[in-house]
């Protein structure tokens, strides 16, 4: 059924737009609940220089002795954090100061395929690492004196800045905005001491994140420790031999697959622990099921696209897995759940796989091939040490995210009792 909202020219003065979509019903509603507001405040007045973008320069080539900068894009911006592991980089030879994020910076992306893209808020905190954003990402330096960056960074991932970023958007061949309409966003001024509430949570919440970090980067190091792993560096070679009753063996004839890395992998891996394959802790080979949604402790694996990233359910979820998603059930009398999960994600995992796709990361996971992933067997005693650490891990994440979200609470309540006056 098509939807219908009509606007008198009078009511829209000033806005210049008439692009049907601004003028949804439920934008229209926002901006008159936050215009009764007495303390709102437009942004581009609370800000210490105007919000910019960043850019792609010219030269993006990385030479060996080059200092590599993390290049965010709008993939790399999800609530309230910044993805750092999956960024690009950039030469610092191709960047001058003022193109570098720095401490307090907050980061908003402003264009993307669809309106979920658009308004994905942090904060650049001072133990981030060097980096630059690029056009699609809107760069706020706020005057501290006004309006405290950790609280802005909390209001536009609440209700009230997210609905307002997606009003202030255009569609073109994407969802879009200007930095100048950054600017335009009504931000709710509260006062310092409230500000510095917000702020407490905030960062209480990103400590427990670093914490969570910490106890799973625990666990990978005691797995890697135990198999005499640790500080191994993959180096691959220019030239190698490899016997044709070997190729023949593995049927496969491809360079790639015969690195001596790999190898060389493989034979520590074998002389400090037993190992067996994937497919004997799987009890029956899942075939996927149509719409099936997801279950806590369900097992699942990737096989497409990204393949080899596995995770265990942690709380219910409210949707159904995709086709490149295997759902596994463990016999867990024989390996516990998550140390088998880390064993995947870990470098065990990511070089057999590379492996399998001849040096490259493969788009498809065969079930053959999934199945006869090996799998490294510590002590019982140590596996329940290394899942222990993963399970604090989620459980401080998941504590992070309390916080976070109590934090957006406060600020959407405050905004409504001020809209009741």
């Amino acid at each position: 059924m098509a939807r219908i909202s009509i606007v008198k020219l009078s009511e829209i003065e000033g806005v210049k737009r008439l692009d049907a979509s601004r003028y949804r019903k439920s934008f229209l509603k926002l901006e008159k609940n936050l215009k009764k507001i007495t303390i709102i405040r437009k942004l581009g007045y609370l800000v210490a220089e105007p919000v910019r973008t960043g850019y792609i320069p010219r030269d993006r080539d990385i030479y060996q002795d080059d200092i590599r900068i993390h290049f965010l894009k709008t993939d790399n911006l999800r609530e309230g954090v910044i993805d750092f592991e999956n960024s690009d980089f950039l030469p610092a030879r191709s960047l001058s100061e003022s193109d570098y994020l720095k401490f307090k910076n907050v980061t908003v992306t402003i264009s993307g395929a669809h309106y979920d893209v658009i308004g994905r808020a942090a904060i650049f905190l001072d133990y981030y690492p060097q980096s630059v954003t690029n056009q699609n990402i809107a760069v706020i330096r706020t005057d501290e004196n006004l309006l405290n960056p950790f609280y802005l960074t909390i209001f536009l991932n609440s209700k009230y800045g997210r609905e307002q970023l997606w009003m202030l958007s255009r569609q073109t061949e994407q969802f879009n905005l200007s930095c100048r309409e950054v600017e335009e966003l009504l931000i709710p001024l509260f006062d310092a001491d409230f500000q510095q509430e917000i702020e407490t949570l905030a960062k209480n919440s990103f400590d427990l994140i670093e914490k969570a970090k910490s106890l799973y980067s625990q666990a990978e190091k005691l797995l890697l420790e135990k198999l005499a792993l640790k500080g191994f560096q993959a180096k691959y070679e220019l030239s190698y031999t490899a016997n044709l009753s070997k190729a023949l063996g593995v049927h496969r004839i491809d360079a790639e697959y015969f690195q001596i890395t790999y190898d060389s992998f493989m034979g520590c891996l074998k002389e400090h622990s037993k190992i067996a394959k994937l497919k004997e802790f799987i009890l029956g080979f899942q075939k996927l099921k149509t719409l099936y949604e997801p279950k806590v402790g369900d097992f699942l694996l990737t096989k497409d696209a990204m393949p080899g990233i596995a995770y265990i359910v942690k709380e219910p979820v409210e949707g159904i897995t995709a086709g490149s998603i295997l759902i596994l059930k463990i016999n867990e009398n024989e390996i516990d759940k998550e140390y088998l999960a880390l064993c995947i994600n870990s470098i065990i995992g990511k070089l057999q796989i590379e492996r399998e796709g001849g040096g490259s990361t493969i788009a498809h996971w065969r079930p053959e091939q999934i199945k006869n992933l090996q799998i490294p067997i510590l002590y019982k005693k140590v596996q329940e040490e290394i899942s222990s650490l993963i399970e604090q891990s989620h459980e401080t994440k998941q504590r992070a995210r309390e916080l976070w979200e109590e934090a957006k609470r406060k600020v959407e309540r405050a905004i409504e009792n001020e809209i009741r006056k």
